[in-house]
């Protein structure tokens, strides 16, 4: 962890937290942010968005880490960025659901 500097780590870290405790809610919660429909596909489809409002903020995570370790910080930070927007979604759809 050495490669990288203490504020990229600093602003990174929260993000997999955050997706990470968001997950229970999503996952084990009953918690159901766009509604509930009659139709089997839609119902799948919503259930996959929400699905990946807790996974991509972990997939960008990742990504970031291994891009700053590419040397390609604009990237990493980038990446690091977006998660915490869909994590800020995230909380936002789980707070009004």
């Amino acid at each position: 962890m050495s490669q990288y500097p203490k504020w990229f780590l600093a602003i990174n870290f929260p993000s997999i937290i955050f997706a990470m405790a968001m997950m229970t809610f999503f996952m084990f919660g009953g918690v159901h942010p766009f509604g509930d429909v009659d139709s089997v596909f839609w119902s799948f489809i919503i259930y996959l968005f929400t699905q990946l409002l807790w996974i991509v903020p972990i997939v960008l995570f990742f990504i970031s880490v291994f891009a700053w370790g590419w040397a390609r910080e604009r990237l990493a930070v980038g990446c690091c960025a977006a998660g915490w927007v869909v994590n800020v979604i995230a909380f936002l759809l789980l707070y009004n659901a």
